[in-house]
């Protein structure tokens, strides 16, 4: 218990001190009354200063109806809070009654509903940002972003990318010139422009540039300032990695007196961890997602407690066949019925196995799936729905990337039903609590394997190494030429992957796989009907994914 006196001067410390706020008399007398059994007011106060301080930032003079206002939230969010779902972790040494009497657990940061920090955000929402090498770091493009951009947007494309790798490659120690205190100046590994090799004959060079054939049957790396043809016949590639026109690779050789550089060894930049890029640039806002609603260790603490939470991740749910229907419904019993439910299914296209599908039909199947999902009253009410198009699925953007969610006229039945259904762009993004989860639905390896300029060895184990790494090094998710898949130019940011995702959903037809490559979880589910109805499950807790299969 606390005397009137110390409560004043606790409210003295939390308001003026601490955040410059000025307390009627009224407002002392009604905390002092408030708190006056409170055994521990000093934290209760911070916590209706921080609720005052959230709601009323603008009003220094503190009134009495300001704080009931105040009081009343903080009541409200504990009976939200204290209303348990499938995510929300208890704890069996609280003491009901004292939850009741206490306003030290009023505050909704006293217990964390993980449901209520899971945001998808779409393609086309994302910050439009630009690396500045004169800054150093990244700003919002000036230029609005429009689906048929000009000309310049397309060279801005390729030297955006340039940019991103390049200062990407100057916080790597092995490219990082030395101090001035340092006399050694062949401790790193040196980039040379390209400009610089005229005259420069039979001398070895490290180069950084892009692929792309200039001319016919002739392969050239190109920086930002020039370019050079290149002999790959002697080359030594890395043992994973596919290298098509539009990649961005580092080669060492020499510059041939015919004017050629001779490549004896090309690979990909290396790539950037997300904890080195957020040393760089945690004030970056990359997602354009309003800031966290409590502090950022409490939220990763409680992201790892949770272990129960887990999302169930399917590609190639065509509705349009019965038996993916039948496999749907025993996924969804298996989960309903199991002590844990998933926090989210990640339901990826093509939605149709035929292209050519009857727009009502394909509006038939998704009302017929969202009275799949209302029988199973678990899952439709705790669990988020997030559905990703495939290129066989009805988009606004036609057959460029980003790719549009599904048109509303074809999901409205869903949306109105299932109160969790989130239709998302192609590729979109996740962000739960502190981890970023980017999700892809692509048939890349495929496209990769066919537009590739030197073919790399392949053993049974390297499509999972070849796609992985060629996508987090080259740091964008579709590293392939314009003209094989075509991007819109002011919207190929939302590709990039910088920084590195936590967890990276590829959903490709190829042999599903789960592995962690410089720090982020690579996933793809593989395809739901040609894999015996197999799908991955992604832990956010440890970052790691498991196949599921459904029994014979």
């Amino acid at each position: 218990m606390s005397t009137p006196q110390q409560i004043r001067r606790l409210t003295y410390i939390a308001f003026t001190k601490g955040h410059n706020f000025h307390l009627k008399t009224e407002a002392t007398n009604y905390l002092a009354e408030l708190l006056k059994n409170d055994t521990n007011a000093a934290d209760t106060i911070k916590k209706i200063a921080q609720g005052y301080l959230k709601q009323f930032q603008n009003e220094p003079i503190v009134s009495k109806d300001a704080l009931k206002i105040v009081v009343m939230n903080m009541q409200q969010k504990k009976a939200q809070v204290n209303e348990p779902t499938p995510f929300t972790r208890t704890n069996e040494e609280t003491d009901t009654q004292q939850l009741d009497n206490d306003l030290r657990i009023m505050s909704i940061d006293d217990r964390v509903d993980v449901t209520q920090h899971f945001d998808v955000v779409n393609a086309f929402d994302m910050p439009r940002l630009r690396y500045n090498p004169v800054r150093k770091t990244f700003t919002t493009c000036p230029d609005k972003a429009v689906l048929l951009g000009g000309a310049n947007e397309k060279a801005a494309l390729f030297r955006d990318r340039f940019d991103i790798i390049k200062q990407r490659l100057m916080h790597n120690e092995n490219f990082c010139p030395p101090s001035t205190h340092v006399s050694d100046n062949d401790s790193y590994l040196k980039i040379t422009p390209i400009k610089t090799l005229i005259g420069r004959d039979r001398e070895y060079f490290l180069l950084f540039g892009m692929l792309t054939q200039l001319e016919e049957g002739k392969v050239f790396l190109e920086d930002d300032d020039a370019h050079v043809e290149l002999d790959l016949s002697d080359c030594e590639l890395p043992k994973s990695g596919m290298f098509t026109d539009g990649t961005f690779v580092l080669a060492e050789g020499y510059y041939g007196d015919d004017h050629v550089f001779h490549a004896q060894e090309i690979s990909f930049p290396p790539a950037e961890s997300r904890a080195m890029a957020d040393t760089y640039y945690s004030g970056v806002d990359f997602l354009g997602i309003s800031k966290l609603k409590i502090e950022e260790d409490r939220l990763r603490a409680e992201e790892v407690a949770n272990t129960n939470v887990f999302f169930v991740i399917l590609s190639d749910v065509h509705l349009d066949e019965p038996r993916v229907m039948a496999g749907l419904r025993r996924v969804f019993e298996g989960y309903e019925n199991d002590t844990q439910i998933p926090l989210a299914f990640i339901l990826c296209g093509d939605f149709c196995k035929d292209s050519s599908i009857d727009p009502d039909v394909y509006k038939d199947n998704f009302s017929a799936l969202s009275d799949l999902i209302q029988e199973f009253r678990g899952i439709a009410t705790h669990s988020y729905f997030v559905f990703v198009p495939g290129s066989k699925d009805p988009s606004m953007a036609g057959n460029s990337l980003p790719q549009t969610s599904i048109p509303d006229w074809f999901t409205t039945r869903m949306r109105g039903r299932v109160r969790r259904a989130i239709f998302a762009s192609n590729p979109c993004r996740i962000r739960y609590c502190t981890q970023d989860i980017v999700i892809f639905r692509e048939n890349l390896f495929s496209r990769l394997w066919r537009n590739s300029l030197k073919f790399p060895q392949m053993t049974e184990e390297d499509p999972t190494n070849h796609i992985v790494r060629t996508v987090i090094d080259q740091g964008h998710l579709c590293p392939i030429p314009l003209s094989v898949r075509p991007i819109f130019w002011s919207f190929d940011h939302a590709l990039r992957l910088y920084p590195l995702p936590h967890a990276l959903i590829l959903a490709d037809q190829c042999e599903q796989f789960g592995t962690t490559y410089e720090g982020t979880h690579c996933i793809s589910p593989g395809s739901f009907p040609a894999s015996d109805f197999s799908w991955r499950t992604y832990y956010p807790a440890t970052r790691v994914s498991a196949k599921c299969t459904l029994p014979a």
